[in-house]
């Protein structure tokens, strides 16, 4: 073993199969990156060393790191017999009994959202364009931070993808931070039965298990979905990341609500992974959005119901002429529209004319066929359907608690 380069900062040493390795905390102590100075099995070069990035929980470390992250780790049952290759053999099988079904549930159900929790989501090349051009919205599957950020180098992150691209050296993604658990669900069968059931060729991306775990024959990665798969909020200082095929994360852009924009915040020397974006115009660096919409997202502030946005852990704001307001926002809620239509639940998107978006809100092949609609993205299946058809058409509200106020000096 040696150090890495100097330039590497936090330097510990902790124990893994059973061998200690120099490594640094990285994502704020969810993972680490291990470093050799002899090739092994799943360790990269770089420089004259080599590395490679494993999860907290896989290792042994005195200094604490994981807990430092402020995140629940997912946690197995003690039983008998009960180790964490079983719950992940179970995971993995979308037809297993009652009583294994029930053992993977309550290792699941471990895996849970506090506000303020980073929430990530695997982006296509095309998908980071669309973002970037369009409302600050997020919807469909999506992950804690924390149980992925040992997923540095691309090629492992291909398990994730929700929107299948054929670049194998460059990956992106969408952090953000949760603004109430209430706002997604796990995707096992009792939230989501009909998405199992649904043909290879109906798909993108990998099946969903029904488990409420990634299909992976490696990791065990608790999997999430916007709650009825609708669209959310994105919160302040959202960031489109990349990860480079030396395990480099690379903030590339960042929300920013006060202004509407999209801010381009990588330097020149990462503009040719800016350049691997397909529609973008060389050398932008701002990306203007729509600030009326925010996903239904609205607040009581000085005596009327407005648009606002989230800053979890700093509260709620209504922005006017680029800043952002000093009377406090109180009632936060957030709302969105839906219906049916050809005997299906639906949630309404957006209008063009008489024609409105759509979004199957519990797929099946059923629901698919009925609407011919389009599989967008892993999950996520959209089509076009004319407004007069729509059938009792209503309103959903979820009230969001206002971050308590802080203690006074």
């Amino acid at each position: 073993m040696q150090a890495p380069p100097a330039a590497q900062t936090g330097i510990t040493e902790i124990v893994w199969h059973d061998r200690r390795y120099r490594a640094r905390a990285v994502a704020g102590g969810a993972a680490f990156e291990l470093y050799s100075d002899t090739s092994e099995p799943g360790f990269q070069p770089t420089g004259s060393a080599y590395h490679r990035f494993i999860h907290a929980s896989e290792a042994v470390s005195a200094g604490g790191e994981m807990l430092l992250a402020g995140v629940a780790p997912l946690s197995i049952p003690v039983m008998p017999g009960i180790t964490a290759s079983t719950v992940h053999q179970y995971s993995q099988n979308p037809r297993i009994g009652p009583a294994e079904r029930a053992l993977v549930s309550a290792s699941r159900a471990t895996a849970f959202i506090t506000p303020g929790t980073r929430m990530v989501k695997p982006l296509s090349r095309h998908q980071v364009s669309r973002q970037l051009t369009s409302a600050p919205l997020v919807s469909g599957l999506c992950f804690r931070e924390f149980d992925v950020a040992h997923l540095r180098f691309p090629n492992d992150r291909v398990v994730l993808s929700g929107d299948p691209d054929d670049v194998r050296d460059l990956a992106f993604a969408l952090r953000w931070r949760a603004i109430a658990p209430e706002d997604y669900t796990s995707t096992e069968l009792v939230h989501f039965p009909g998405l199992v059931g649904i043909p290879g060729r109906e798909r993108r991306g990998s099946m969903i298990l029904g488990t409420g775990f990634l299909p992976s024959g490696t990791h065990l990665i608790a999997e999430f979905a916007t709650a009825g798969l609708a669209d959310l909020p994105l919160t302040a200082r959202a960031e489109i990341l990349a990860y480079t095929p030396d395990g480099a994360e690379i903030a590339l852009f960042q929300y920013q609500p006060q202004t509407n924009v999209w801010s381009r915040v990588a330097g020149a020397r990462h503009r040719d992974l800016v350049n691997r974006i397909p529609g973008l115009e060389t050398g932008r660096t701002l990306f203007r959005v729509n600030p009326s919409v925010h996903a239904g997202l609205t607040g009581e502030h000085e005596g009327e119901r407005v648009p606002i946005t989230a800053d979890p852990g700093h509260g709620f704001h209504a922005y006017a002429r680029g800043a952002a307001s000093r009377s406090p926002i109180t009632a936060p809620r957030r709302f969105h529209t839906r219906a049916r239509w050809r005997d299906t639940e639906v949630v309404a998107l957006g209008r063009n004319e008489d024609w409105v978006r759509l979004r199957l809100s519990n797929p099946d092949i059923e629901a698919i066929m009925a609407t011919d609609a389009t599989c967008v993205e892993r999950g996520v299946y959209e089509c076009w359907a004319p407004l007069a058809e729509l059938e009792n058409p209503s309103t959903v509200n979820l009230d969001y608690p206002l971050p308590p106020a802080p203690p006074i000096p």
